[in-house]
């Protein structure tokens, strides 16, 4: 088996779509998708989201079984991490298309995405865990907690507590991230900047064009952005510096 393979090698159902992120922003502009669409809390919205974050449980599952294969020399402990990792993801993408489908939907209803597989091409496993745990895990905590809020105002506990469930699953992924970050660098400073410089370029890429701001810092919450989630982030080992990094970094992209 060959390492960091390309996203079409993804075993997936013939009925699906994949196609990479900017051809769907590309098509939903065209379309007037993108401009005065329907708020967060509109069912069909909230559907497509949650079948996107399926598609995202699934190549996180992916994503951690092949840094099990692309790095065998790395500590055993690590790889046990790893594997637990895959098992963790697994349970996500089955909790998740259980609430497509409870919300009417099905797998394969709407295009799936491979921005998440492009973020695991990192052939260190310091930088592949930076990336991946850290920066695409850290986000995940940022969108749980908004759909957490999101279903509290409809009053719909289903969802609520199932993202709940996995939220507590994406903070110890991001602890363990941030542990072997820093185990596998210690004493190559050299390699710990690149590890974060391969974890700030997936943090701007998710960083929504700009504009993201801390929870507690929106005085006008209307679900139209997904703020950092501080606390579920500090509980996740990020660093208050980490955190306002990120912060600054999505003003610096709001210019794009």
């Amino acid at each position: 088996m060959e390492k960091c393979i390309p996203v079409d090698r993804l075993a997936r159902p013939d009925n699906w779509v994949v196609l990479r992120s900017r051809q769907v922003r590309e098509i939903r502009e065209e379309q007037g998708l993108d401009a005065g669409g329907p708020m967060p809390f509109d069912e069909e919205t909230l559907r497509a989201r949650l079948h996107g974050i399926y598609t995202g449980e699934l190549q996180a599952m992916e994503a951690a079984g092949r840094t099990l294969f692309d790095f065998p020399d790395a500590p055993w402990e690590f790889q046990l991490d790893m594997a637990r990792q895959v098992w963790d993801e697994a349970r996500h993408a089955e909790i998740f298309q259980r609430l497509v489908e409870y919300m009417g939907g099905h797998p394969g209803d709407y295009v799936e995405t491979e921005i998440l597989w492009r973020c695991t091409q990192a052939m260190d496993p310091a930088a592949r865990v930076a990336g991946i745990n850290r920066g695409l895990e850290g986000l995940a905590c940022d969108v749980f907690d908004q759909l957490i809020r999101i279903a509290q105002r409809n009053g719909d506990e289903v969802i609520e507590r199932s993202v709940d469930y996995v939220l507590a699953d994406e903070i110890t992924h991001v602890r363990m991230g941030s542990k072997w970050m820093r185990k596998l660098t210690e004493g190559d400073p050299e390699r710990l900047a690149k590890a974060q410089a391969f974890q700030d370029m997936v943090d701007e890429v998710f960083n929504f064009r700009g504009g993201r701001l801390a929870q507690e810092d929106i005085s006008n919450d209307d679900g139209q952005i997904v703020s950092i989630a501080k606390e579920a982030r500090m509980l996740a080992g990020f660093t208050e510096e980490e955190i306002q990094r990120l912060i600054d970094s999505a003003r610096k992209s709001a210019a794009y």
